[in-house]
């Protein structure tokens, strides 16, 4: 059973569940991290940190955040789909069960959120698979460990009939790719130019908490949204890939205009490293060799 109005923190195979459930009456949150968050080893499990569960705790809303621990896992172990075919019964008390998940939590997330009985979920850059055989045309999947525990033609999370709010970047191909996949009718919100970074765009752009928030009450208010996105013309990385043109409707003017952004962006951040161009020198002329 939950236990109420305490902190509670779980191993169940090769995931740590963190809770805290301040009133039954109110939307209860579930989560799950993108891979760069995964805890270490069972060793340092209990100590280390649970994504996202401070930001809600802290709030007081009721949390339930997973974290996996070492590489090729993918929520996918008998004993953790075990605890969420019992978890779905407990938590029917509350009246709207949502989940937020970036990239392999975003997978995670809609890979379950049908057998949780969620009312909704939020998805940020999500991998809809981790098969290298269907998804070949992204160096995330291609490049991920398999896993430990499920042969990865079955792990296939575009199939969620849960209503999906995914926001991405549709001039990431494989990100563009991978929302494409879902079978549903999502809401999309569309972050242009950033690339496999919408959290960190987000947070750079102090959006992050309240998009999170809006969508815990109800929907992301749209005009908010795209409002704020304009100010990512003062990220560094909004430029990064810019003028490589991902999409045939970039003038001549909109090339220039990203071009002096760009070169704006440099100068102003420009740091003299000699030690870091020597090594990015000495890398390419490894490359060329090879």
């Amino acid at each position: 059973m939950l236990k109420l109005n305490i902190e509670v923190k779980e191993i169940i195979d090769n995931v740590v569940m963190q809770y805290h459930i301040f009133d039954t009456s109110q939307p209860l949150m579930i989560t799950f991290p993108p891979v760069c968050q995964s805890i270490k080893n069972k060793d340092v499990s209990i100590t280390a940190p649970v994504w996202s569960f401070d930001f809600f705790a802290k709030r007081k809303l009721n949390i339930i955040a997973f974290n996996h621990i070492g590489e090729g896992n993918y929520f996918d172990s008998i004993a953790f789909i075990s605890l969420l075919d019992k978890l779905r019964q407990e938590i029917a008390i509350f009246p709207t069960k949502i989940g937020y998940g970036s990239s392999l939590g975003a997978f995670a997330l809609s890979l379950h959120a049908d057998r949780l009985l969620l009312d909704k979920a939020l998805l940020m850059m999500p991998q809809s698979t981790y098969c290298k055989k269907t998804a070949s045309w992204d160096p995330i999947v291609v490049n991920a460990a398999d896993s430990k525990n499920s042969d990865m033609t079955v792990l296939d999370s575009s199939t969620c009939k849960t209503p999906l709010t995914i926001i991405y970047d549709p001039l990431s191909l494989a990100d563009k790719l991978h929302v494409d996949r879902y079978e549903q009718t999502a809401t999309r919100l569309k972050i242009f130019g950033v690339g496999h970074r919408i959290p960190r765009t987000l947070q750079h752009l102090d959006m992050l908490s309240e998009v999170i928030l809006q969508f815990r009450i109800g929907t992301i208010d749209n005009d908010y949204f795209y409002h704020g996105l304009k100010e990512r013309r003062k990220l560094s990385y909004y430029y990064r890939d810019a003028y490589k043109k991902p999409t045939v409707s970039y003038t001549n003017h909109r090339i220039i205009i990203i071009y002096w952004h760009k070169t704006k962006q440099r100068l102003i951040h420009f740091k003299f490293e000699p030690a870091k161009i020597l090594d990015r020198l000495l890398c390419s002329i490894k490359k060329r060799i090879s």
